[in-house]
């Protein structure tokens, strides 16, 4: 409750005054591990705004002010990350709309303009992680510490993408999130059956495994 008390009163002071870059948020969530206590990834699949100068994503009300850390990922090779923060929740803040939030509420992000508009879906991972590491081509995260860097894939069913994360190398270590982004028109699929094994829903595989 004090919890929540404390993120309500962060919100108010974000509308009256704003958050410039470098004002510091409160150390739970300038700290905050991009694995939930429940075990779920905090992980997220991302539009581009029309304009470029932003990312959003669909989320209920996560109760994170703005500035929350993010790492923002686009598994489309060649790969890239760049840091940014998370925005406020409110509704529609990227167009075209989307297509998956039945009340049109999304988290916007902040994220360097020229980062944005590179091929594929991004992930948002939401929480502080160290900066990434390159691999060749490929994004390396640690998103659990004295564990295997994470790594990320996009590929393509017949109308969306699946975005995953793997603990190790796609394909050939656990697949430890998942998540699809419905296009709303045919493409060719190139996923292959571990990219796709056991997924149902949008948001099934959204519990990071142990």
């Amino acid at each position: 409750m004090a919890l929540r008390l404390r993120v309500m009163l962060w919100a108010v002071l974000v509308a009256a005054f704003g958050c410039e870059k470098g004002e510091k948020i409160p150390s739970e969530f300038a700290n905050l591990s991009p694995i939930a206590p429940n075990g779920e990834a905090r992980m997220y699949v991302a539009d581009q705004d029309s304009s470029l100068t932003r990312l959003c994503f669909d989320a209920p009300d996560l109760g994170m002010p703005a500035g929350t850390p993010v790492m923002v990922v686009h598994a489309a090779f060649p790969q890239f990350s760049t840091p940014g923060r998370l925005g406020s929740r409110t509704k529609s803040p990227c167009f075209p709309p989307p297509r998956n939030s039945p009340d049109s509420m999304q988290y916007s992000v902040d994220a360097p303009g020229d980062t944005i508009g590179r091929r594929g879906v991004p992930i948002i991972v939401l929480g502080k992680v160290a900066p990434a590491r390159m691999r060749g081509d490929t994004v390396t995260l640690v998103i659990e510490q004295a564990k295997p860097p994470w790594e990320f894939r996009n590929c393509a069913s017949t109308e969306g993408v699946h975005a995953t994360a793997w603990s190790g190398k796609p394909l050939s270590s656990t697949r430890r999130w998942h998540a699809y982004y419905y296009l709303g028109y045919d493409v060719e699929p190139d996923c292959l059956p571990a990219d796709v094994a056991d997924f149902t829903d949008v948001g099934a595989d959204n519990k990071a495994k142990r």
